[in-house]
């Protein structure tokens, strides 16, 4: 047995036993080849030489290799070594378990939104043929964000294939059967989500008394009736008596917190940062990360009410347009289009006094005007010949240039002169 394990952890790195329990064997490491750290569990059992069980094993192993959700953990692989099983997830740095974080006041509306994230986990596992059976605080982990995600999916059918016993056994959060060890079903998941939903509304496990279970608004006043009904009814010790799935449980919560919500709205706060853990940017009534209540602004200043008849001291003129409208068959039938009508200046008794506008005289204006064709021309002046001159026959004379040594130079002529 132990040279199987090391078999299977001995390509990780930095890898650290965390726990050893009767269910299974946990490793820490680290991926080889993505570097990312990941949970290794190895159940301490083989799957034997039945064939029966080795194909059942391959089917869920394939069912789970399937699950792609953002409120489900990461599967890395799941195989087998020499027949002993195992499961390697991705762990969640910056997560906080959901253990952790019970001995806090949960907000109702708080508490039923982690409850839908899950039960969206769970139902998606559904629809690949994968149920959890092992649903506790401790498989459930809060990110920074406010995401909700679900981890060891078909841990629990892959121990109930082998015959393991899982450590968590008598948890109050597993259904009767899964506690007396009855096989995986759907019904046991809508048990385990209900009791965690009420050990987040009253801060305290599912109280039974006198095999009948106690609402959860006999502890905590804020919940609905509707609320307090699905979750009695999820928590029936019989699972014939539960919801078939977690979609109708989710579907029954869903319509009791939306009745509840509309019956009692509040205001909603926004930009706050919780005074307990720090998160900023705070959009509801309610701490998305811690689930503490936050104080609310001030309401707004209403507007004055608005009279109850206005009197206009002006007409109104109304315009209508109107178009055509097509018909299939038929193209389009044109229809006059009135942009205005004219206000009239009096109407009634007042409208007689006032005089029929004048009428415009007509004219005729080829009587004014003669026509064009039938006027006199006028008589123009003929123009004056111009003389025809040969000015290639007649030059004009030009002066006698003297030669250059007759010019006489510059200061010569003034002495001349004197």
């Amino acid at each position: 047995m132990r040279d199987l394990v090391r078999r299977i952890v001995e390509s990780y790195k930095s890898l650290r036993l965390e726990r050893q329990e009767e269910g299974y064997i946990l490793f820490s490491g680290q991926d080889p080849d993505s570097r990312d750290l990941v949970s290794i569990k190895i159940l301490p059992r083989l799957l034997g030489e039945d064939p029966q069980i080795a194909h059942r094993f391959e089917r869920l192993a394939r069912a789970i290799r399937q699950l792609n959700h953002p409120n489900i953990a990461s599967v890395r692989k799941v195989g087998q070594e020499a027949g002993l099983p195992y499961l390697v997830t991705q762990s969640l740095e910056k997560a906080h378990p959901l253990a952790a974080k019970l001995d806090q006041p949960w907000a109702v509306d708080a508490a039923a939104d982690l409850t839908m994230q899950v039960g969206q986990a769970l139902e998606h596992a559904y629809r690949k043929g994968v149920t959890h059976g092992t649903l506790t605080p401790e498989k459930i982990v809060l990110l920074d964000d406010g995401r909700v995600q679900v981890t060891d999916l078909g841990l629990g059918e892959l121990m109930s294939l082998v015959g393991a016993e899982f450590a968590d056994r008598a948890s109050p959060y597993l259904s009767p059967g899964r506690r007396s060890g009855q096989a995986v079903d759907a019904r046991d998941d809508v048990y385990s989500l209900a009791a965690i939903l009420y050990r987040l509304l009253t801060e305290r496990p599912p109280q039974v008394v006198r095999d009948r279970v106690l609402p959860p608004s006999r502890f905590n006043p804020d919940v609905s009736p509707g609320i307090d009904q699905a979750v009695v009814k999820a928590l029936s010790p019989s699972p014939a008596d539960r919801y078939p799935d977690v979609k109708a449980f989710l579907a029954a919560l869903g319509s009791s917190a939306l009745v509840a919500s509309v019956q009692k709205p509040q205001p909603q706060a926004t930009g706050q940062e919780c005074p307990r853990c720090g998160t900023k940017n705070q959009g509801g009534r309610f701490c998305r990360k811690c689930g503490l209540r936050l104080e609310q602004p001030p309401p707004p200043p209403s507007r004055p009410p608005l009279p109850e008849e206005v009197v206009l001291d002006e007409p109104i003129q109304i315009t209508r347009v109107e178009v055509g409208r097509v018909e299939v068959g038929h193209g389009i039938e044109v229809q006059d289009t009135v942009i205005a009508e004219p206000t009239p200046v009096a109407t009634g008794e007042v409208s007689a006094e006032f005089p029929e506008p004048l009428q415009m005289p007509s004219l005729d204006l080829s009587d004014l005007w003669p026509e064009m064709g039938k006027q006199q021309p006028v008589a123009m002046p003929e123009p004056p010949e111009m003389p025809n001159i040969d000015w290639a026959e007649t030059p004009p004379p030009m002066p006698e240039v003297p030669p250059m040594w007759e010019v006489p130079k510059h200061g010569e002529e003034d002495t001349e002169n004197d």
